[in-house]
């Protein structure tokens, strides 16, 4: 830093003897520090922003039943499927039609299979925010899945809360918002 001072012309001026430019070059130097930095924090900032999710994968024996679950029970919609020797990936989103679906820029739900339903974890889970808990209850019984338990209010939120529970075993969260 020293060099960097003696290089300022204000500074051969202090080093000389006089002092009277010490407080300018001193918060030149200053200045051009903090700009620095904040130049690197806005740099760090949005190396993030970029960040998106993609999928939310689950899975299941059936593949294909699952992915018929999901389809009729909260209405999406096939939108890829991959086919490989012993593999198989259905990749679902919201939409009207297939189309729609497709075009949909939000996160996919992809299906891949899995040895066994037996579920031992109850943590990983999707979760999909609800208009209507008690149509979408009654979706998911119809479609062939259960419930945890029956929705309850979360806290004074004004929030109804539900889980359900797919044919494979996946656990999926229902959130309703608070009515406005």
């Amino acid at each position: 830093m020293r060099n960097a001072l003696l290089s300022q012309p204000e500074a051969r001026g202090i080093i000389a003897g006089s002092t009277q430019n010490l407080p300018g070059v001193i918060m030149k130097k200053l200045a051009k520090y903090i700009l620095m930095l904040g130049a690197a924090s806005i740099f760090m900032s949005t190396v993030q922003a970029g960040v998106t999710l993609n999928a939310a994968r689950i899975g299941a024996v059936d593949v294909v039943a699952l992915a018929k679950f999901y389809q009729s029970a909260f209405g999406l919609q096939e939108v890829n499927r991959l086919e490989f020797p012993g593999m198989l990936e259905i990749m679902l989103n919201f939409g009207e039609t297939a189309d729609a679906a497709k075009a949909n820029p939000d996160a996919q739900i992809v299906i891949m299979p899995r040895p066994s339903n037996d579920l031992k974890d109850p943590v990983p889970h999707i979760i999909f925010n609800v208009t209507d808990m008690a149509a979408t209850v009654m979706a998911v019984k119809a479609a062939g899945g259960t419930m945890d338990g029956d929705p309850r209010p979360f806290g004074t939120s004004g929030m109804i809360i539900g889980f359900a529970v797919d044919p494979a075993g996946n656990r999926v969260e229902l959130i309703q918002p608070p009515r406005q």
